[in-house]
C-alpha cells in the first residue's frame, strides 16, 4: 500500500516539473469545449427610426426578472417581486422579453444583454446584442467656380454633405473612358467635420481642374451611398464676338435716328422763325 502511494506521489512530482505552457492550453481548450459562448446578435437601426430587441428566452419557463441593460445600464425590464429602475424613456417592453426602442441616435449604438431569470432561480447566459446605428448622408451639392478665362486657367469644384454617419469621405467620380495620362484635375482638400452634439458627420472635398484640356461631362460626387447629380466643368466660353458687333451696330442705329431727329428739329425751327419775320413785315 505504501509502495503505491509512492509511486503516485513520484507522478504528481514529474507533472509538476512540466512546462506550464502546455497544461493552460489543455485547461483553455476544456473552457472553449465545455463553455462555449453565447454567439453576439447583431443588430441594425437608422438615426430617427426604431429597432426591436427580441430576446430569445426558454417558453417552458416562468420568468421571474429580465434586465435589458447596455453594458451596465439598465435600459427596460421588470421584476415579480419588486421595482425596478425607471426604464429608458424611449424604450416600451412587449411581451415578456422584447423591448421596442424609438426615434434612435448615434449614442444608442453598443453592445446590449439580456438578463433572465426563471422562477426555478436558473439563471439564463447573458444574450449579447449588438446595435449599430447609421445615418443616411444627405445629396451633396456642387459648386463650380472658374476663372474669368477659364479656357486656359481653371475651375474650382466643392462637394460638401451633411448629417450622415459613419464618418465617409467625399470622392470625386470620373467616367471610365477618362484620359487618365493627364493630370485634369487635383484635391486640394478633403474634411469630415463631426457635430458633437448629434455625432453626425459633415463631409466636403474641393478640387481644381486644368480647363486647358477641354470641357469634362459626367461628372458626380458621392459620400456613403448617395450620389449627386451629373455635372461638367471647364465648359468654353460663348463667343462674344458676334454680341460685340450687335451692340455696335445697335448704338450706330440709335445715333442716327438720334442726328436725324435732331436736324428735322432744326429745320423746322428755321421754317418758323423765316414765316414769322416774312409776317412782321408791312407795306408803306
Amino acid at each position: 500500500m505504501m509502495a503505491s502511494s509512492q509511486i503516485l506521489q513520484c507522478f504528481l512530482n514529474q507533472l509538476l516539473l512540466l512546462r506550464l505552457t502546455p497544461i493552460w492550453a489543455v485547461i483553455g481548450l476544456l473552457f472553449v469545449t465545455v463553455w462555449p459562448t453565447v454567439a453576439q446578435l447583431q443588430l441594425k437601426g437608422e438615426v430617427g427610426q426604431n429597432v426591436t430587441f427580441d430576446c430569445p428566452r426558454d417558453k417552458s419557463k416562468e420568468i421571474k426578472l429580465f434586465y435589458l441593460q447596455k453594458d451596465t445600464v439598465y435600459v427596460n425590464g421588470y421584476h415579480v417581486n419588486k421595482p425596478l429602475s425607471e426604464s429608458w424613456e424611449n424604450t416600451e417592453r412587449d411581451d415578456w422579453t422584447t423591448v421596442h426602442m424609438y426615434r434612435l441616435n448615434i449614442s444608442h449604438q453598443g453592445t446590449y444583454f439580456c438578463i433572465i431569470q426563471y422562477t426555478d432561480n436558473q439563471l439564463d447566459d447573458k444574450q449579447q446584442i449588438h446595435l449599430s446605428v447609421t445615418a443616411n448622408y444627405s445629396k451633396p451639392t456642387v459648386t463650380v467656380s472658374c476663372d474669368k478665362n477659364h479656357e486656359y486657367g481653371g475651375c474650382l469644384v466643392r462637394c460638401a454633405s451633411q448629417g450622415g454617419y459613419p464618418r465617409n469621405k467625399m470622392m470625386l467620380n470620373r467616367p471610365a473612358t477618362w484620359n487618365t495620362s493627364h493630370q485634369i484635375w487635383k484635391v486640394l482638400n478633403s474634411s469630415e467635420h463631426q457635430d458633437k452634439d448629434s455625432m453626425l458627420f459633415d463631409s466636403s472635398s474641393t478640387a481644381c481642374f486644368n480647363c486647358s484640356y477641354g470641357k469634362q461631362e459626367m461628372l458626380s460626387c458621392s459620400v456613403g451611398e448617395v450620389t449627386s447629380d451629373m455635372f461638367s466643368v471647364c465648359e468654353p466660353p460663348p463667343d462674344t464676338g458676334n454680341h460685340d458687333v450687335i451692340v455696335k451696330a445697335i448704338c450706330a442705329i440709335v445715333v442716327f435716328i438720334i442726328v436725324v431727329v435732331l436736324v428735322l428739329l432744326c429745320r423746322c425751327r428755321k421754317g418758323r422763325q423765316a414765316g414769322d419775320a416774312a409776317g412782321s413785315v408791312r407795306p408803306e
